[in-house]
C-alpha cells in the first residue's frame, strides 16, 4: 500500500509543479542558468530553506506556502546556481518528494 500512496503523491506533484527530476538534474538544470565560463563548473548549493538567509520574494514565499500545504513534499531547498561554490544570483526553490530521487521546482527568482 505504501507503493501506491508513493505513486499517488509522484503524480499528482507532477500534474501540479510539472516535471520532476532527479537531484542531479536539478543542480544541472540551476546552473544551466549561468553563462558558460572556460574553466568553471556550473552546478547548485542547496541549502534548506529554514536556513536560507537572503530575502525570498513574496510570489515566491506564496508558491512555497502552497507547496507545503498540499502535504506532497518532505523538504524544500534553495537553490543557488554556483560556479564551483561561488553564490551567483536567480535562486530556484525546489522540493523533495518523500519516499523517491524526485524533485520539483516550486518557484524561481532574480
Amino acid at each position: 500500500m505504501h507503493g501506491v500512496r508513493a505513486s499517488r503523491r509522484l503524480e499528482h506533484a507532477a500534474l501540479a509543479y510539472g516535471p520532476l527530476y532527479t537531484l542531479a538534474e536539478v543542480r544541472q538544470h540551476v546552473g544551466e542558468v549561468l553563462p558558460r565560463r572556460l574553466g568553471y563548473v556550473r552546478s547548485a548549493l542547496l541549502e534548506p530553506i529554514e536556513s536560507y538567509r537572503e530575502r525570498i520574494p513574496d510570489h515566491a514565499l506564496l508558491k512555497y506556502d502552497d507547496a507545503v500545504q498540499s502535504g506532497l513534499f518532505d523538504k524544500f531547498w534553495v537553490a543557488t546556481p554556483t560556479y564551483y561554490q561561488e553564490r551567483q544570483v536567480d535562486p530556484w526553490i525546489v522540493a523533495e518528494v518523500g519516499g523517491a530521487d524526485c524533485w520539483a521546482v516550486i518557484a524561481r527568482w532574480d
